[in-house]
């Protein structure tokens, strides 16, 4: 939440304006002086990361390394994005905003960064133990001419 503001409250109700990080905007409406808007914002926010959090869990297995496959633009603010479960393969289709798949981006790329680096380990760790066993070979005379 970036931004709030209230407008006037001389009517039984009153409306609370909250402007999310990304641009969205939310207007309460509030019936109750004393109903405590902070907590319903606060179960906003909290169902709107759940809503997040869920877009990367596969319904079918539970997995949470669910990512985009494919994205194309619907309109200014909404991209329809395949989805695909790396665990069971399940495919879903579902219509997004734009800051949903920024962040959907971001997240594949982090993880993608991440596997590359423990590939990048993994080389080297197996080319080091080769080389090892090759010069462990080499000392022992193991390694004859018609070898190569």
């Amino acid at each position: 939440m970036v931004y709030k503001e209230q407008e006037n409250r001389k009517s039984d109700f009153f409306v609370q304006r909250i402007i999310l990080a990304h641009g969205q905007v939310l207007d309460l409406v509030c019936f109750d002086e004393d109903e405590s808007v902070e907590s319903v914002i606060e179960e906003i926010m909290t169902e709107l990361q759940r809503k997040k959090t869920e877009l990367q869990t596969c319904p079918l297995c539970k997995s949470s390394l669910v990512y985009p496959v494919e994205r194309y633009q619907l309109n200014d603010l909404e991209w329809k994005v395949l989805m695909l479960c790396p665990n069971c393969l399940c495919k879903r289709e579902m219509v997004v905003d734009r800051e949903t798949v920024r962040e959907l981006l971001k997240n594949a790329r982090v993880g993608r960064e991440s596997i590359m680096k423990e590939l990048d380990n993994m080389q080297k760790k197996n080319m080091e133990e080769e080389a090892d066993k090759f010069i462990t070979a080499l000392n022992k005379d193991h390694i004859l001419p018609i070898d190569f």
